[in-house]
């Protein structure tokens, strides 16, 4: 072998044996653990983590006995539960100096199954202590919950990002600040350059009795685009986008990685997903007008019956099903001497009940956009 190609494979190993110690960090932390309700008095449980327990109290309660496995890490916490309408789920840290609330209610006010993740960091885990689940009646709304701990780790990151950004082995990428277990809030209509950024939802929203979102435009852009989160969308089906009482395509949510916990199968039932799925969908110019804009969605299968009885894209659906952070992009060609004047940004308003469950003739939520 020449000396070139030695130093050359030197070279590698020690980067390799870099990128190994590098991705070695945190290997000793334990894998994620699953608590199935109710859990089986047999089953066993990794080192760090005690029995739950459900004690008899007023209100349904499972508590969770955790010594952290290191000072450093945080933990991920992801519940599956069932909300009830008035209900809530609170969710607690105690330990023998005291017990500390990590939210008053995990609940997002759907009615609906449901996930939501909370992460409690190092300086609130201390030392050993109990996570308590207490929720709003007699019976035990949860299903699942997963533990997973993380460790910090260097990265590469947009300076544009302020946040601290949480990767779990499965899903997508988040900001701390949406895992801190309160109600979270729509960001402020904005601008960037020649495009708008508008919040139409400021909370989760049910849809299957049919709701009409209402975006007031003073012009007309040159495109725009519309992102949001759904819920309860069986698989195999989409939503059809109606945008001013014409059907302007389909939006098929992203399918999570088949490992992933929030898929539950029933007795007798197809394979469900439990929680939120998002993507997003191209509104063409065309199909919008100066004026109001009515945005409306419908389900559909993805793929029809063989028989040719296609299902009516304007039936309500025959199960719950909502959205939440629906967001509205639309892009404006810079001004010109012909078109000095600055539009006003658009603004939503809450649906104002159910509708037909035709989405040409749904009840409207009103959304006023300032816009150029």
């Amino acid at each position: 072998m020449s000396p070139f190609y030695s130093k050359l494979l030197t070279g590698v190993s020690i980067a390799l044996l870099v990128l190994a110690g590098t991705a070695l960090r945190g290997a000793d932390l334990p894998a994620p653990f699953v608590v199935n309700l109710p859990f089986e008095a047999n089953q066993a449980t990794p080192i760090w983590l005690g029995h739950p327990a459900t004690p008899q109290t007023t209100f349904a309660r499972v508590d969770l006995p955790i010594s952290p496995p290191d000072p450093s890490a945080s933990l991920l916490v992801t519940v599956y539960f069932q909300e009830k309408e008035g209900g809530f789920l609170r969710i607690s840290w105690a330990t023998p100096d005291g017990v500390q609330v990590l939210s008053d209610n995990f609940f997002e006010g759907t009615g609906m199954s449901n996930q939501r993740s909370l992460l409690i960091t190092p300086d609130i885990l201390t030392g050993e202590g109990t996570l308590s689940f207490q929720c709003g009646d007699t019976t035990m709304s949860i299903q699942r919950i997963k533990l997973e701990w993380l460790a910090n780790r260097s990265g590469l990151v947009s300076p544009l990002v302020q946040d601290l950004l949480v990767t779990p082995a499965l899903g997508l990428t988040l900001s701390a600040p949406s895992l801190n277990g309160q109600p979270q809030l729509a960001d402020p209509a904005a601008w960037h350059d020649q495009i708008v950024t508008v919040p139409i939802t400021d909370k989760p929203t049910r849809i299957e009795q049919g709701v009409e979102f209402s975006v007031q435009m003073d012009n007309v852009p040159a495109s725009g685009r519309l992102a949001l989160e759904e819920a309860g969308l069986p698989l195999g089906k989409h939503l059809v986008v109606w945008i001013n009482q014409q059907r302007a395509g389909t939006f098929s949510p992203a399918v999570p990685d088949l490992v992933d916990e929030g898929y539950f199968t029933g007795k007798n039932a197809p394979q469900t997903y439990v929680g939120w799925r998002d993507g997003s969908f191209y509104v063409p110019a065309s199909i919008l007008k100066t004026g109001v804009n009515a945005v409306q969605f419908s389900v559909e299968d993805d793929c029809p019956p063989t028989d040719g009885n296609v299902t009516d894209p304007g039936a309500a659906p025959a199960f719950p099903l909502a959205v939440k952070n629906l967001v509205l992009q639309l892009d404006y060609p810079p001004p010109t001497p012909d078109n000095a004047n600055a539009a006003s940004v658009p603004s939503s308003t809450e649906p104002t009940g159910p509708a037909s469950s035709d989405p040409r003739a749904s009840s409207s939520t009103s959304t006023e956009i300032n816009v150029p």
